[in-house]
């Protein structure tokens, strides 16, 4: 699982659904969350927070990528590939830290990914989930 922290910047809601900002030291990330501020103790402005995603829901882009609907795009740097017979594992810096990414091979070949490669991490909004630590 990928962890990366930091603080509750904006909530909008409306029936029961809220858009979560997260902002990081670096970057500011969204989630899509089926609760409210009313629901959910934890919902709050400033309040310290770590984000989680599955290694599996990483998508890697090539930096000139251009415009699409996913919000969540974080600059990192790939510092190993492990490329298996169906599946490969990218590690990757930010500088928020490190995320892995799980992508197929064929699509890692395809990319041409190496070491060293600038890359961009994309998360879906609804695929980030938010952790109180503190309780």
């Amino acid at each position: 699982m990928n962890k990366l922290y930091g603080k509750i910047s904006k909530i909008t809601s409306h029936e029961g659904i809220s858009l979560v900002n997260i902002k990081t030291e670096y970057v500011t990330l969204g989630t899509v969350l089926i609760d409210t501020p009313q629901s959910c103790s934890y919902l709050k402005i400033g309040k310290k927070i770590t984000v989680a995603f599955k290694e599996t829901e990483v998508a890697i882009a090539l930096p000139n990528l251009g415009t699409i609907s996913m919000a969540n795009q974080i600059n990192c740097k790939i510092s190993k590939i492990e490329n298996g017979k169906v599946l490969a594992k990218i590690s990757l810096t930010c500088k928020d830290g490190n995320i892995t990414s799980i992508i197929t091979t064929n699509s890692s070949q395809r990319l041409q990914l190496k070491e060293r490669l600038e890359v961009i991490a994309l998360i879906k909004a609804n695929e980030i989930s938010l952790i109180d630590e503190e309780n």
